[in-house]
């Protein structure tokens, strides 16, 4: 009788080193294919100073007002001009759209264009008074995206136009975009 406990305990002890074994390998694997294998699609993040290049497709809004917004010290003051809708062309790697920087705003803006969490656009620095209807898409979006509507979103980030610092306020707008090849 002794044996047989004896010999239950051994194979107890074996299912557990089976079974301790199993999930080593188990985690060894995920922590593998995590380091190795996944694709990761790093998102870009708004600078904390205002980037040095001005936007280059910007081009000034007509018949804009110059007259400038009272804002606090130490504050600033915008306004918003912007085209809810954003299409992209795959085969261009283009996303078309309006947004402007009334020139009564006291800020500079840096534009972000985001589906699902991933910015697929992002523009350079844009002054009050321009606008932009078209940006390129960030390298590899092209590739990700399929035709179809999705839910994005504008995120805006303002930039203090005398020190370039990034303001404490940023703003982000829905918009639909349509993606085609």
């Amino acid at each position: 009788m002794e044996q047989k406990e004896e010999q239950k305990k051994k194979k107890g002890i074996w299912i557990v080193v089976a079974l301790l074994l199993v999930v080593t390998l188990a985690a060894v694997g995920v922590a593998v294919w995590a380091v190795f294998f996944r694709t990761q699609t790093p998102d870009v993040i708004a600078p904390d100073y205002a980037p040095q290049e001005l936007e280059e497709n910007a081009e000034p809004i007509e018949n804009d007002s110059t007259e400038k917004l009272d804002a606090p010290a130490g504050g600033g003051a915008v306004t918003l001009m912007y085209q809810n809708g954003v299409s992209v062309d795959l085969s261009e790697e283009t996303a078309t759209f309006l947004y402007g920087n009334p020139g009564e705003s006291t800020m500079d803006i840096l534009l972000q264009i985001v589906i699902q969490d991933r910015v697929i656009a992002q523009s350079g620095r844009l002054e009050p008074g321009n606008q932009v209807t078209q940006l390129n898409l960030l390298d590899g979006v092209a590739e990700q995206l399929e035709p179809g509507g999705y839910d994005g979103k504008y995120v805006l980030s303002f930039y203090d136009r005398e020190n370039s610092e990034k303001s404490a306020l940023n703003t982000e707008i829905p918009v639909s975009v349509t993606v085609t090849e």
